[in-house]
C-alpha cells in the first residue's frame, strides 16, 4: 500500500509537470534532505498503516495528534524557533489528552497497559516521524519548487520499496493488481496524496508547527469515524482525550 502511494505520487506529479510545460529541477545539495524526508515519510506511513490495520483508529488518531510536540526540536534546529508561553501549556495538554486514552473502565489511568498496545506504540512512532517530517518538508519546499520536490521525494522512496516488495512479497504485489484490490489501493493513494499536497503547499506559507497543529484536528474525526464505522467502544472518554490533545496542538500554534 505504501509503495502504490509513492508510485501514484511520482506518476501524478511528473504528469502534471509535463502538462504544464515546466521541468523538474532538483539542486544537487538537496538530495540529502530529500532522502531524509523520504525516510521519515516511509516509516511514518508504514507505522500508521500498521497501527490502523491492527487496532482502534479512535486510539491511533489522538496519539498521532502528538506530532506537533515532536516537531519542536527539529523546528528549533532548522529555524531556531521554540514555543513561547501558552505553547508550553499546549505541550502539557497534549500529553494529558493522550494519557486520558489509557483510562480503564474504572476511570483509572493505566499508561503501562496503554503503551503495551501495538496500535498505540505504532501511532506514537508514527507521530514522532510525522513531526520530524513536517519540519524537514518546510525546509525543503522553501529551497525548491513543490512539484519537483514531490517527484524527487516519491521517487526516492518508491524505488527501494519496489525492490523490497519484489524480494519479500511478489505475490502480494501481483494480488494488488486485481481490479477490486487495485481500486482500493489507488483510492487510498489518491486520498493520502491529496492530503499531503495540501499540507506541503501550506508549509510553503507557514511554519511547520502551525500546519502540523491545525492538521491534528483530524484526531476528533478519527474517534467519531471509529465509532461510526467499526463500533469502537469508549466514545466519550476517547473523544474527550482527543479534544484535549487537539487543544494542546492549538496552544502550540498560538505559542509560536
Amino acid at each position: 500500500m505504501v509503495f502504490w502511494t509513492q508510485a501514484v505520487g511520482v506518476t501524478g506529479w511528473a504528469l502534471g509537470i509535463w502538462v504544464t510545460g515546466t521541468s523538474i529541477h532538483v539542486p544537487a545539495h538537496m538530495w540529502g534532505w530529500i532522502a531524509l524526508a523520504a525516510l521519515c515519510a516511509g516509516v511514518y506511513s508504514y507505522l500508521l498503516t500498521r497501527a490502523s490495520s491492527r487496532g482502534d483508529i479512535s486510539i491511533v488518531g489522538p496519539v498521532l495528534a502528538l506530532a506537533p510536540i515532536f516537531s519542536i526540536l527539529p523546528d528549533w534546529w532548522l529555524t531556531d524557533a521554540l514555543p513561547r508561553g501558552v505553547g508550553w501549556i499546549g505541550v502539557g495538554l497534549s500529553v494529558v489528552g493522550t494519557a486520558g486514552l489509557s483510562r480503564t473502565p474504572t476511570r483509572r489511568l493505566d499508561l503501562r497497559a496503554f503503551f503495551s498496545r501495538g496500535d498505540a506504540l505504532d501511532a506514537l512512532g508514527s507521530a514522532f516521524f510525522l513531526g520530524v517530517l513536517a519540519a524537514v518538508d518546510r525546509r525543503n519546499v522553501l529551497a525548491m519548487s513543490v512539484p519537483s520536490y514531490f517527484v524527487a521525494a516519491y521517487g526516492v522512496l518508491a524505488v527501494p520499496l519496489l525492490a523490497l516488495v519484489l524480494a519479500r512479497a511478489p505475490r502480494a504485489l501481483g494480488a494488488s493488481l486485481r481490479p477490486t484490490q487495485l481500486a482500493r489501493v489507488l483510492g487510498h493513494a489518491l486520498i493520502v496524496l491529496a492530503g499531503t499536497a495540501f499540507q506541503v503547499f501550506a508549509l510553503a506559507l507557514a511554519p511547520a508547527a502551525y500546519v502540523s497543529s491545525i492538521r491534528r484536528g483530524s484526531a476528533v474525526f478519527t474517534v467519531l469515524l471509529g465509532r461510526a464505522l467499526f463500533k469502537e467502544e469508549g466514545l466519550a472518554g476517547r473523544l474527550a482525550a482527543a479534544l484535549l490533545t487537539v487543544l494542546g496542538a492549538v496552544c502550540l500554534l498560538l505559542g509560536r
